[in-house]
């Protein structure tokens, strides 16, 4: 799935708080946060159907470009669905993007054998997380190596709590709505490669995926509840 870590790390109501492993984040450096204030809707689609946001080109750059971007160390960890799918997600937890601070994740374009070969060497115990998957820590050699996959999606939740007219002026009318109760809508973008999800009695969320890869996005998003 690519919108693991919208639920993983945010949750439905309010963000989780998640540990940083010590001694196993990305390396440190000795960068500063960009100066341009990369806003959410500064969003870039290129000819080949991939999107730039935040400073990154999403299937392109890697996840140690974006914390070099930011001066950002992270948890990186693989995650094992249900369905026994594994995603390699890094949480950043709180950063400045510019001019805002929002809590960030972002899901790397991972082969899907190296990563279940990984959790199948794991010999450490793994986490239970509140959306049903088990969480899996790295070695060493596995994160210097994980750091250079490129970023898939990235899912961001402003510290800032934005309206809808906010939303609306923007980003523009979206393409579809979709509701899923009385506190949660996704409006869907696909020409941008981005769902949000609204929630008028909370924060809001930002999804951001190439938009040739949109529909892998929506196909992942919680359906409406039945009547």
């Amino acid at each position: 799935m690519v919108n693991t870590a919208q639920w993983r790390h945010f949750g439905r109501v309010g963000a989780r708080a998640v540990l940083l492993l010590a001694g196993l984040a990305l390396a440190a450096c000795s960068s500063k946060a960009p100066d341009h204030p990369f806003l959410p809707w500064d969003i870039t689609v290129h000819p080949d159907g991939t999107s730039s946001v935040f400073g990154l080109n999403l299937d392109k750059d890697s996840l140690l470009e974006f914390k070099r971007l930011y001066d950002k160390k992270a948890d990186l960890a693989i995650f094992l669905d249900p369905d026994k799918h594994a995603t390699l997600e890094a949480y950043f937890g709180s950063t400045d993007v510019g001019a805002l601070t929002a809590n960030v994740a972002l899901v790397a374009k991972a082969d899907q054998k190296l990563l279940q070969e990984w959790v199948k060497n794991n010999r450490e115990s793994p986490d239970p997380t509140p959306s049903g998957a088990w969480k899996y820590s790295m070695s060493d050699a596995e994160m210097r190596e994980a750091q250079n996959f490129p970023v898939e999606s990235i899912t961001y939740k402003p510290q800032t709590d934005y309206s809808v007219d906010l939303i609306d002026r923007r980003f523009g009318k979206p393409a579809q709505t979709i509701v899923v109760d009385a506190q949660t809508q996704f409006w869907l973008y696909p020409n941008k490669g981005l769902v949000i999800t609204v929630n008028p009695e909370g924060k809001d969320l930002f999804q951001y995926i190439s938009p040739k890869d949109f529909a892998r996005l929506t196909a992942t998003l919680p359906k409406p509840k039945a009547p």
